[in-house]
């Protein structure tokens, strides 16, 4: 893993935390009542307050029937929830299914940008990990359900072509070509449409097609 990745986190840990510094919920938001008390809805509405890591967690899964404003829920949690993700959590994928669900490409720039240099940080500091805190397999397939594309994260892998991530590779390859060859989407937790689904999955497939092809003979 190259030093410069681990650092390239840490910087974009540290420009999100700074552009969603003192972002709360709207004071009237109070949340689906049968999965959250008010005591932890009244924390959202308090900038900068630290939050219980499983609150943290549990607010970015939901899907936006839980919240007045889910948007403004994430943006609240973002600054301890990119730490949760660069640490290793369960299910990152509905996670990420929260970050498409809030729409964030079409937050202001800096927001926006904040957000994706994270997601492209996350993705290339795991790429060079022998063993990622998260699977290569399952923080992929969360970037690619936040954004609805497989696109740029497949031109990251192809960018940073070294022993680690030629493992990953090979390990998400046999993972995904099972999925594949049933017409089978390996993004259990995707938001986009099913159009943009359709696209990402085949788009996957032609390029391990090329990149690692299934072993026929075990077919």
């Amino acid at each position: 893993m190259s030093s410069s990745d681990a650092q390239a986190l840490q910087s974009a840990i540290a420009r999100v935390a700074e552009v969603f510094a003192g972002m709360t919920v709207g004071p009237d938001e109070i949340g689906c009542q049968r999965c959250y008390g008010p005591a932890e809805v009244a924390l959202l509405r308090v900038a900068d307050a630290v939050l219980p890591v499983d609150l943290v967690a549990s607010v970015a899964q939901e899907t936006p029937d839980h919240w007045d404003d889910q948007p403004a829920v994430i943006r609240r949690v973002l600054p301890q929830l990119v730490v949760v993700l660069a640490q290793g959590t369960a299910s990152p994928d509905m996670v990420a299914r929260g970050l498409a669900a809030a729409c964030w490409p079409d937050w202001p720039q800096p927001q926006a940008q904040a957000l994706g240099g994270f997601l492209e940080a996350w993705w290339t500091w795991t790429l060079g990990q022998e063993t990622p805190p998260t699977s290569a397999r399952e923080v992929f397939e969360s970037c690619v359900t936040a954004s609805s594309s497989v696109t740029p994260w497949l031109e990251l892998w192809v960018a940073h072509e070294q022993p680690a991530a030629d493992r990953h590779l090979s390990e998400c390859a046999a993972w995904w070509w099972d999925d594949l060859d049933q017409d089978a989407s390996p993004f259990t937790c995707w938001w986009g449409s099913d159009v943009q689904e359709q696209a990402a999955c085949r788009e996957l497939a032609d390029w391990l097609a090329v990149r690692a092809p299934r072993d026929d003979g075990d077919r």
